[in-house]
């Protein structure tokens, strides 16, 4: 069964023009390049859908993920401070340099 199909361009305005501008240069029929250029966008919707549903599916594993984290990422957070205070705690500069003396003396004996 053949259907009839009438397309009318605006040579006015850009996009038309562009569009009968490439039906015109096509070395193919005005019908089969139509066509072919449809199906090859509708290819590409289809495309896009697929790799949308595919990047929600990535995301949401991510989301479940960090969610299913969550109670390690508090318990190390709770466990910082005290590591914090570690590095806090001055070192006496009496201590520092004692400490420094018997390394001296102990690499001296080599």
């Amino acid at each position: 069964m053949i259907k009839n199909l009438k397309l009318r361009l605006n040579l006015d305005v850009e996009a038309d023009r562009r569009v009968y501008e490439y039906l015109q240069n096509s070395e193919r029929s005005i019908s089969k390049e139509a066509i072919r250029s449809i199906n090859e966008y509708l290819d590409l919707v289809e495309e896009r859908k697929t790799e949308n549903s595919f990047l929600d599916r990535v995301t949401a594993t991510i989301e479940d993920n960090l969610k299913a984290l969550t109670p390690l990422l508090n318990l190390l957070t709770l466990t910082q401070p005290v590591a914090q205070l570690q590095q806090a705690v001055p070192i006496s500069e009496e201590i520092d340099s004692a400490a420094e003396e018997n390394m001296l003396e102990f690499l001296e004996g080599f």
